[in-house]
């Protein structure tokens, strides 16, 4: 399915913008997605993290390197806003609207597991596992996120005309030069608050979980995800190993004993719950079904 999902997005911005070079570009990230998923789904568990940790770097750094750093464009969230807010098409559209919006329709969050830069420092940290959500205004910071980087693109294109493109909107050497800044600048942000979080928190996941705006078009196109984890009622046990496992401290038993899958806009298809499950009764499904309810431990 990804694969196909891949090829259809990097053909209809071939047939729109007649960039060939887009279709190789998609092409090469659908296979480097499915080898390495494939790869993990037989692998012992001892190399699976070693598995997924090489895919990130792989799919990080070339899209870090070919598509921000040469690209020279800025694919932070405030970047996808700017051109949102301008009219203007670049790389970055294509990237969060296959990648960030219409992709997790399909495939979930898989983005946050095996392509995201971020992740890819963070899960080098120390924190693997993580007791719970934290309770009160520290899970609305990324919502805020959000509304602040909007708000300052919006002031600056709006009100300063701050603009990275010609008349025509075709990108300038200048405009360009601006981007990559911004988005160097804009990734050491994220990397520091990201550590500090982590060693504040003990836990990898924090600046994922309470900080990163990116989540939030995640977590709203997963409300619909066809691929999700899915579990036997019959196999279960509930002896937590899965949600001990789980980055985002979903709690996965309670989603098998209501006979549904594990319908959460949390999950981010890293696969751990069902490699560490002693009863084997987990695997990855395909269906259609709305989220309603997250299931999170927290404390």
């Amino acid at each position: 399915m990804m694969i196909v999902l891949y090829v259809l997005a990097s053909l209809f911005f071939w047939l729109l913008f007649k960039d060939s070079a887009t279709v190789i570009f998609f092409i090469i990230l659908a296979v480097i997605f499915i080898s390495s998923m494939s790869l993990y789904a037989v692998a012992p568990i001892k190399a699976k993290n070693a598995i997924r940790i090489t895919t990130i770097f792989l799919i990080s750094s070339l899209l870090f390197g070919l598509a921000c750093i040469m690209g020279r464009q800025n694919f932070q969230i405030e970047g996808f806003f700017f051109y949102l807010l301008t009219g203007a098409f670049g790389g970055v559209m294509v990237h969060y609207s296959v990648g960030k919006i219409v992709g997790p329709l399909f495939t979930g969050r898989t983005w946050c597991s095996w392509g995201c830069w971020t992740l890819m420092i963070l899960d080098l940290l120390p924190f693997k596992k993580s007791v719970g959500w934290k309770q009160g205004n520290i899970n609305r910071l990324k919502y805020l996120h959000v509304i602040l980087s909007l708000a300052l693109v919006a002031v600056m294109v709006f009100v300063f005309r701050y603009t990275l493109h010609d008349p025509d909107r075709s990108p300038n050497q200048a405009g360009l030069m601006k981007a990559m800044y911004w988005f160097l600048l804009g990734n050491a942000f994220y990397y520091v608050s990201g550590i500090v979080m982590a060693i504040s928190l003990k836990d990898n996941r924090a600046f994922c979980k309470y900080l990163c705006p990116v989540s939030v078009l995640l977590k709203f196109s997963n409300l619909f995800s066809i691929l999700r984890i899915k579990g036997s009622k019959e196999k279960c046990s509930r002896c937590n190993t899965c949600v001990g496992q789980c980055p985002f401290n979903i709690d996965i038993p309670r989603y098998i004993e209501e006979g549904t899958r594990i319908k959460s806009t949390e999950c981010v298809m890293c696969m751990r719950c069902i490699a560490v499950c002693p009863e084997n009764a987990l695997c990855a499904s395909m269906g259609f079904d709305v989220v309603t309810m997250d299931h999170l431990n927290r404390v």
